[in-house]
């Protein structure tokens, strides 16, 4: 048999360089704001959302309560200034 050649390969060296890196794009600043805003919306919705459902279940009587048990009670914790 015939010993073949090695793959022809390239010169020898580490990753080839990113364009762009070291650098944002996009300002922190707005980033931020931009990130803020995301994070106070979505704990706004989440605190609607169990004030409803546990509004739903303070609203439920006694006996259903009873019924249901601990798995019918909604999963998000009540909201800190309803007691």
């Amino acid at each position: 048999m015939a010993e073949e050649a090695p793959d022809k390969r390239g010169p020898k060296g580490g990753k080839k360089h990113q364009p762009g890196r070291g650098h944002d794009r996009k300002s922190t600043g707005s980033k931020k704001k931009r990130f803020i805003r995301k994070a106070a919306k979505q704990r706004r919705q989440l605190d609607e959302e169990s004030r409803e459902a546990w509004a739903e279940w303070d609203a439920l009587p006694p006996e259903v309560k009873k019924l249901l048990g601990p798995a019918g009670q909604p999963s998000v914790p009540r909201p800190f200034d309803e007691h």
